[in-house]
């Protein structure tokens, strides 16, 4: 039975990663977001891939160009549920639309910060400035502060 593995891939080579895995015929899914004509992956430095542990042979996988290794906890491959798949799958053009929407913030608005130290933080929206970065405040130990962070580590709620 067929069931998703993770695979960790070298550093900005999940497009290599994803040609050479499809050359050889492996069944490989990438979530991207398509915004102002950049392709833009959701999870960078990873590419699920489907396989059949009885039948298929997990070695020329490994030494793919591009592939860096399988992620696994101690001797286990690191598997993925099609539940989880199919979850990512149908919310990918809904993340497609909150990144694309970063733009059409308005002071006040409501986001949240999707990475760094204050990951999964929701935030206040102030301005864009222009080295791809926005200004945010944020509530810390009862005040507001202000930060800047790197635009694409932003989303709207």
């Amino acid at each position: 039975m067929k069931k998703w593995y993770l695979i960790k891939t070298k550093p900005k080579q999940e497009k290599i990663a994803i040609a050479n895995l499809q050359n050889q015929n492996y069944h490989v899914y990438c979530p991207f977001a398509k915004i102002n004509s950049k392709v833009v992956i959701l999870f960078p430095g990873y590419l699920f891939i489907h396989l059949d542990e009885t039948l298929e042979n997990f070695s020329p996988i490994r030494s793919t160009k591009g592939v860096l290794n399988f992620v696994r906890f101690g001797l286990s491959y690191a598997k993925i549920s099609d539940k989880i798949i199919n979850f990512i799958k149908y919310n990918e053009q809904n993340t497609t639309d909150k990144i694309k929407r970063l733009n059409d913030f308005k002071v006040g608005d409501k986001v949240e910060i999707t990475e760094g130290v204050f990951k999964n933080c929701i935030a206040i929206f102030q301005s864009l400035k222009p080295d791809d970065r926005v200004l945010l405040l944020i509530n810390l130990m009862g005040q507001q502060q202000s930060i800047k962070i790197k635009k694409k580590s932003v989303i709207g709620l």
